[in-house]
């Protein structure tokens, strides 16, 4: 069983620069709820933040 899954941020969860949908938001809840998420991406810290 896998037990981390890792999204790039831009271009992958949502649109380059942009916050992720309400929709991609709700997935990865759910996900969070079965195993480790972790984001990554190039972008600033405030881009997280958001």
């Amino acid at each position: 069983m896998k037990w981390l899954t890792v999204f790039d941020l831009d271009g992958t969860l949502g649109e380059s620069e942009q916050p992720v949908s309400a929709e991609m938001a709700a997935t990865l809840a759910s996900l969070l709820a079965e195993i480790d998420v972790a984001v990554i991406s190039g972008g600033n810290w405030p881009q997280f933040a958001r």
